[in-house]
């Protein structure tokens, strides 16, 4: 286990793998083995089974995620136990923990999860596109595609040394390849994605200015009697994600105020509000997480 020092802790690791493999043994029993996640091991086709397997829940009690090595002896053990031979990956979950919490950190993390969308979906995702919210159920921060999910949730309630999880779930994996070098592979992809991710930021920045002047074009005069009231919505719902951001949606509005007169009048009255959050932000996270997940192979 790892120790917390100075309130300082980061800890990349496999946090569930699905593998599937053929079997005429009963389900109900494979179910029920320490380390088996339950609802998500179940049947695929005639004797054919996809178990589910969170290696930390028998090394630590789930309280640290597993490197590669240790998730790779938990499989094998497994294996042996009941004399099954998992065939092929069908899901990885790779995943960064950290002391900070969502809430500390949410425009960055926001920030972060539509650099990532953009890379993974490209321009044209902005046809239909919506702004990353939180859950209002959940409190998670989540962005998908048919085969990759990256969440963004605090893990406060849960005994881990972490207080928020960043979680990368690849699923709808098809191939025959050796199970620990097609998890070598996918984290190799995943880490490939964060690379100069920050580059994005500008990009990002122009959707969420558009979207609320538009917004704030369809609102004025209904939902919000003053441009201030029309900040204060947007800052509470994390829509104002950088400094370009409010400068822009301001200049658009037509009000002649400097920005920086708006923002310390804005912020007299509401002091802990207009956190931005911005390019080195988004650059120091995507460092941090393919610096940990490299310690995991």
């Amino acid at each position: 286990m790892s120790k917390i020092n100075d309130q300082i802790y980061t800890k990349g690791g496999i946090d569930t793998v699905g593998l599937t493999c053929k079997t005429d043994i009963d389900i109900e029993e494979i179910k029920i083995l320490n380390g088996v996640l339950e609802k998500y091991t179940y049947l695929i086709g005639i004797e054919e089974i996809l178990v589910t397997i969170k290696a930390s829940n028998i090394l630590n009690g789930g309280i640290e995620l597993t490197n590669l090595s240790e998730t790779m002896e938990i499989i094998k053990d497994i294996e042996l136990n009941f004399n099954l031979v998992f065939e092929t990956l069908s899901r990885v979950d790779f995943s960064v923990d950290l002391l900070g919490t969502v809430k500390e950190n949410k425009k960055k993390f926001i920030l972060f999860l539509e650099c990532l969308d953009l890379k993974r979906k490209g321009m044209g995702m902005y046809e239909t596109k919506k702004p990353v919210r939180q859950n209002k159920k959940t409190g998670n921060l989540k962005i998908s595609t048919n085969r990759v999910q990256t969440t963004i949730y605090d893990c406060i309630d849960k005994r881990r040394l972490a207080n928020t999880r960043i979680e990368n779930r690849i699923v709808n994996i098809r191939t025959k390849e050796v199970i620990k070098k097609r998890i070598q592979l996918e984290m190799k992809k995943y880490i490939k994605e964060l690379n100069k991710l920050e580059e994005l930021v500008p990009l990002v920045e122009d959707f969420y200015i558009n979207f609320l002047i538009e917004q704030y074009r369809v609102t004025k005069g209904k939902h919000f009697n003053t441009f201030t009231g029309f900040i204060e919505w947007a800052d509470f719902e994390n829509l104002i994600l950088t400094e370009r951001v409010l400068k822009d949606v301001l200049k658009a509005s037509g009000l002649k105020i400097s920005f920086k007169e708006f923002v310390r009048k804005f912020k007299k009255v509401r002091p802990n509000t207009l956190n931005y959050s911005g390019k080195t932000e988004v650059k120091k996270l995507s460092l941090l997480i393919k610096k940990e997940l490299k310690k995991v192979m």
